[in-house]
């Protein structure tokens, strides 16, 4: 087990409404060494992680990546941790950002009838379950990434308090001396103890207005400074710079771990780097907006496949300006932007035709078709 995961304060307590792919990205950022048993019915799952690293999967008889994806799509059940084995078969041997990644692009599915959607690629929030040896720090971001508002209520031998997250951000902490954002961070800085998730109600308080990102940074500065830890000239040189500046500073795999959790202003400085698996993080990121995504479309610094990944949501192509931007877009490949020319409106299939920087082919299509709705 890594030893980071054993120094930590640890956390127990059960939680439900949650997707099973944020459950495994947060144990692989926190760098985790358990097995996540999942139940659904007639089906046994476990995906099993050693210090953030997926490395064996099990769906049924299907096990490796395989097994890993199959897990993924379940669409609900009950989950609960369990102490890693010291012999585990090694099945997978690509990084939990590709896998994920690939989990994220892969197109909707019908699964039993149902109509295609998040529910049908084992992306819905219908999984329950106990975790156990989960920092406090590390529960926070996996229940933001859900964006489902509830009320984590939290225990300790000396301290009792709650926080409320509402659409993905915290919104109120208290405890039986403090609210707002100094109960957040005594909350965050306390000893183990346990927890429970409980609904929370559209009439619950708002004392804090702070992206729960910064807060959990904040957190952290608190508690560096409240065990007499000293920060030395390069920590303290590194928190003046400025956000392109610290960015630029990590390594490709920290720069797809921040690019699927950052917030806009990181999203938009990340997808304009050179990396494909970068940008591809970004366009995985579940705070994407609608006008960042339009923005993407229309970008000729993206890569190739950004442009195919937006292609394939059936969500973001019900948006009439990203259709418009990816036929538009000269880099868009030739297949996708002719399939959704005949969605166009007959003024821009007009500019497109006249475009010199897109293909001849699609332009030649845009112009037949304006011809024809005259």
């Amino acid at each position: 087990m890594d030893s980071s995961q054993e120094d930590a304060n640890r956390f127990n307590g059960s939680i439900e409404y949650i997707r099973l792919i944020d459950l495994i990205q947060v144990s692989c950022l926190a760098k985790l060494s358990h097995v996540i048993r999942v139940d659904s019915i007639d089906k046994i799952g476990r995906f099993y992680l050693d210090a953030g690293k997926v490395i064996h999967a099990e769906s049924g008889a299907v096990t490796g990546e395989e097994g890993f994806f199959d897990l993924l799509r379940w669409d609900a059940g009950h989950f609960e941790t369990e102490r890693l084995p010291e012999e585990v078969t090694n099945s997978i041997n690509r990084t939990w950002e590709y896998l994920l990644i690939q989990a994220l692009r892969a197109p909707r599915k019908t699964v039993e009838g149902q109509k295609a959607g998040a529910e049908a690629q084992g992306l819905s929030h219908g999984f329950r379950g106990q975790i156990n040896d989960i920092s406090l720090t590390d529960l926070i971001q996996l229940i933001c990434l859900d964006s489902i508002d509830r009320i984590i209520k939290v225990r300790t031998r000396d301290l009792v308090g709650n926080i409320h997250v509402r659409g993905g951000q915290i919104c109120h902490a208290a405890t039986e001396d403090l609210v707002g954002q100094e109960a957040f961070f005594k909350l965050l800085n306390t000893p183990n103890g346990t927890f429970v998730t409980l609904p929370t109600s559209e009439e619950s308080d708002t004392t804090i207005n702070v992206p729960w990102e910064h807060l959990l940074i904040e957190a952290t500065r608190i508690a560096d400074e409240s065990s007499g830890g000293k920060i030395d000239e390069k920590e303290a040189a590194s928190r003046a710079q400025t956000l392109l500046q610290k960015i630029q500073k990590k390594n490709v795999s920290e720069k797809i771990r921040l690019a699927m959790l950052a917030d806009k202003e990181t999203r938009g400085i990340l997808i304009r780097d050179s990396n494909r698996m970068i940008q591809l993080a970004v366009v995985s990121n579940p705070k994407l907006s609608d006008s960042e995504v339009a923005a993407m479309a229309c970008s000729r610094q993206v890569d190739e496949e950004v442009l195919r990944r937006i292609a394939i949501d059936k969500e973001w192509l019900k948006i009439y300006t990203i259709r418009h931007a990816l036929v538009a877009n000269p880099k868009t490949p030739v297949n996708i932007a002719r399939k959704l020319i005949p969605t166009l409106n007959r003024q821009d299939l007009r500019n497109i035709a006249r475009s010199k920087s897109i293909s001849s082919l699609v332009a030649m299509e845009a112009k037949r078709l304006s011809v024809k709705m005259a």
